[in-house]
């Protein structure tokens, strides 16, 4: 399996718009792996977690074409990881040969509601829309997407919209999606261990940075993320040669990408930018 991390920066991205801060300039100074985009993951070349504004660059710059991939993980709707008025585009007179006539998302319950609301004032191709599909996932649900099974865990983020972690499979290679998600709550620590999971992959929200651990309950941060591994290793839930990622970056909590690295040095996680391909077997 190969994990393409698309966008490697929170939800302003890294350096941010608008702001002037010492993080965003000097990470416009030092520009390559240090400039972020909004969150978005390619799994393989066929599915795809969260749907940011930054889709359409990501889908330039590393020739992604999402008229052949057909399903979509989305982990929660605030904006940063869906926003999908470029689905307006899809079929009709925009875009020809469609390798599936109809598209899914997977998420919250609340995800068609957002998806409506948004389109609403701009209108969309009833041939188009119909063409959209969502499938509701709830805690501890399981379902078939493509050639992957694909268990939602409650995510530490947002209770208010249900966000959801992942955890994906393609019946050889175990994949733990935490992206947003504060520490993972004992009960689906536990869930993990009681199912007898080991991961090949744990791909780790690092929002918080260099903030003091449970700092803000809702991400995680580099100590929170060192403190995951050690747990998960302790449940017996990954192997020895389990890659861990870590990911979701902001100006706020962090600095460019080379002192992110000396952070983590030792601890063998992989400190995600934009464009890397972490290849799991």
């Amino acid at each position: 399996m190969k994990i393409k991390i698309l966008g490697s920066g929170g939800g302003e991205g890294f350096p941010a718009t608008f702001c002037t801060c010492e993080h965003c300039e000097e990470a416009r100074r030092v520009g390559g792996k240090s400039l972020r985009s909004l969150h978005q993951a390619l799994i393989n070349d066929d599915l795809v977690i969260d749907f940011p504004v930054d889709t359409d660059a990501h889908c330039m710059k590393y020739g992604v074409n999402l008229g052949k991939i057909q399903n979509f993980l989305i982990t929660h709707p605030h904006s940063d990881h869906f926003a999908p008025i470029s689905l307006v585009c899809r079929g009709s007179l925009f875009a020809h040969n469609l390798k599936y006539e109809k598209t899914f998302f997977y998420g919250s319950d609340g995800l068609e509601r957002i998806f409506d609301a948004v389109i609403a004032p701009y209108g969309i191709d009833a041939t188009i829309r119909s063409n959209i599909g969502f499938v509701k996932m709830a805690d501890k649900q399981t379902e078939k997407v493509g050639r992957y099974t694909v268990t939602a865990l409650k995510a530490e983020h947002a209770p208010q919209l249900n966000s959801l972690n992942y955890v994906i499979s393609d019946g050889k290679v175990n994949v733990l999606y935490l992206i947003d998600s504060g520490y993972p709550a004992k009960e689906n620590l536990d869930y993990l261990s009681s199912k007898n999971y080991v991961f090949d992959c744990v791909v780790m929200d690092a929002t918080m940075g260099y903030a003091p651990v449970g700092e803000y309950v809702y991400h995680m941060g580099f100590e929170e993320n060192k403190m995951l591994k050690t747990e998960l290793i302790s449940r017996g839930v990954v192997k020895i040669n389990t890659k861990f990622v870590a990911t979701h970056f902001t100006h706020n909590k962090a600095e460019t990408h080379d002192k992110i690295e000396q952070i983590y040095n030792g601890t063998d996680i992989i400190v995600a930018y934009d464009g890397i391909e972490i290849d799991v077997d």
